[in-house]
């Protein structure tokens, strides 16, 4: 077979249109090209492709007179397994390599395109689902409801809740088909849940406690049922927050239309939100993060989250319109979907695109939120976009700063607005600013706003260049200028500081 028929083969999985049998029709090739009798294609010691199919690894381990041919790199270890080989051209191997690397890449990338339309899909459905289910506060038909939806999300056999004070307490308020949890597994269930293949029970928790258990069983499949696949598992835990949230915020309105209707609400959803709000800060060596937050109701318009996604720092800060339960649901929105998307794709721009076209059409039209996001890698690769909002601080080591101002509309306005990504880096010593307007805003007795200009200024004066310095000075720069008034609305100031070599 001539070296040409593998280089065709190279080519088709170079240009994309490599099928999912392309490693078996290279193994073919490779074994009539070498004069070989079969062969066995690996990667990580497990078998890919076999030619002839019917050598099967009993076949092969009960077969003497194999050469193994290993090759490959970073990407991980293949290896050919030649029976009686009887010649090898190093260009046939080297073919066979770029050949098998192209289809390994093209076949990672649909699998990433694959989790990017899921994940998509699992936004919109959670958010379809809250739209179903608002006004519902009969606790009863909120656990029917949100069973009915939970069927149609997973396609399952049996799905029911469970509602109570405690385990011994607690009885099914909603369910479908038979119940298939057992008494004696409710205990377990409820302090630390269970996931087997064709059962999983996930407890409700909030701050105060477990308030029930959300069961779903006996997945549909063609040929009756299948397991529970991590995908399924990892979007029951999505939609048991959302029954969490939804039947305590159900219960809590009931007590309080008997009570204090107005502030019992308020106090629960500000509890809810305080849990947004990373209660550690994930560590990235050589970084150090430093926060403060303060809001003018019980529950904030601005809001700010941490996280690790693939080894980068990922910081984000936003600040909705108005205050109050509706500027902290927005937020709590915004959170949501930093949280889903981040690490699903690696522009920034795009992340805010699709967060922007959610709200526009999740929101009253007078609601929008500015918005920043930045994320660094552990060599200091910063890459940003801000939405609207306060331009973001880089304090150089010599004093100097930096902006990194906004590229787009708040998030909200304009369902088709666009946004760019700004590419920086930050060296050791350096530290990065992330703030909300309740600082800009606040003013003095002559009605003058403390500004920008005057948080630069600070940040560029900062005699210890360090977080949690940098926060102190700024927060006692604006008390000192409002003579400590209280402030009129929410402010945030988050900071993150690239460590010195020898710290």
């Amino acid at each position: 077979m001539p070296l040409s028929d593998l280089l065709r083969l190279a080519d088709v999985a170079l240009s994309g249109h490599a099928g999912p049998d392309l490693p078996e029709e290279i193994l073919r090739v490779v074994v009539e090209e070498t004069g070989s009798r079969a062969g066995v294609l690996k990667k990580n010691d497990e078998a890919i492709a076999r030619w002839p199919r019917t050598v099967s690894a009993q076949v092969e381990e009960a077969t003497e007179g194999w050469s193994e041919i290993p090759f490959g790199g970073d990407e991980g270890q293949w290896c050919l397994r030649l029976l009686h080989l009887d010649r090898l051209d190093e260009s046939a191997l080297d073919a066979t390599r770029i050949g098998l690397r192209a289809w390994q890449l093209r076949e990672e990338l649909k699998r990433s395109r694959f989790d990017e339309r899921f994940h998509l899909w699992e936004l919109e459905a959670i958010r379809s689902i809250a739209t179903g289910i608002g006004g519902i506060l009969d606790t009863e038909i909120l656990a029917e409801e949100l069973i009915s939806h939970l069927v149609a999300l997973l396609g399952v056999r049996s799905a029911h809740l469970y509602f109570g004070d405690s385990p011994l307490s607690a009885s099914i308020v909603g369910g479908f088909g038979t119940a298939r949890l057992e008494q004696k597994d409710i205990e377990p269930a409820w302090h630390q849940g269970i996931y087997t293949d064709d059962l999983v029970a996930i407890p409700l928790k909030t701050g105060a406690g477990t308030l029930g258990i959300l069961v779903a069983s006996d997945k549909e499949a063609r040929a009756g049922t299948e397991p529970f696949a991590a995908n399924d598992v990892r979007l029951l835990e999505l939609f048991a927050v959302q029954v969490t949230v939804a039947m305590e915020y159900a219960r809590l309105t009931q007590e309080s239309l008997e009570r204090e209707r107005l502030k019992r609400e308020l106090e629960m959803a500000a509890v809810i939100q305080s849990h947004l709000h990373p209660k550690k800060f994930p560590d990235l060596e050589g970084y150090r993060l430093a926060v403060r937050s303060s809001s003018s109701r019980q529950v904030a318009g601005d809001t700010y989250d941490v996280l690790i996604r693939d080894n980068v720092l990922i910081a984000t800060v936003t600040d909705v319109s108005g205050k109050g339960v509706g500027a902290g649901m927005i937020a709590s929105g915004v959170h949501a979907g930093v949280r889903l998307m981040a690490g699903g794709s690696s522009d920034l721009s795009e992340v805010a695109g699709r967060i922007n076209s959610y709200l526009s059409g999740a929101t009253a039209d007078n609601r929008f939120a500015t918005f920043a996001m930045v994320s660094i890698d552990p060599e200091g690769g910063l890459r940003a976009v801000n939405a609207g909002h306060l331009p973001v601080l880089i304090r150089r080591r010599d004093g100097t700063i930096e902006e990194i101002n906004s590229s787009g509309l708040p998030l909200g306005i304009l369902e088709m607005a666009s946004y760019s990504e700004s590419v920086a880096r930050i060296e050791p010593g350096e530290l990065v600013a992330l703030f909300t307007d309740g600082l800009t805003e606040a003013e003095d007795s002559n009605e003058e706003e403390f500004g920008v200009k005057r948080v630069a200024k600070v940040t560029t004066e900062l005699a210890e260049p360090t977080a949690e310095k940098l926060c102190d000075a700024i927060l006692e720069a604006v008390e000192t200028f409002t003579d400590g008034a209280t402030l009129h609305d929410d402010a945030t100031l988050l900071v993150v500081e690239r460590l010195q070599n020898d710290r």
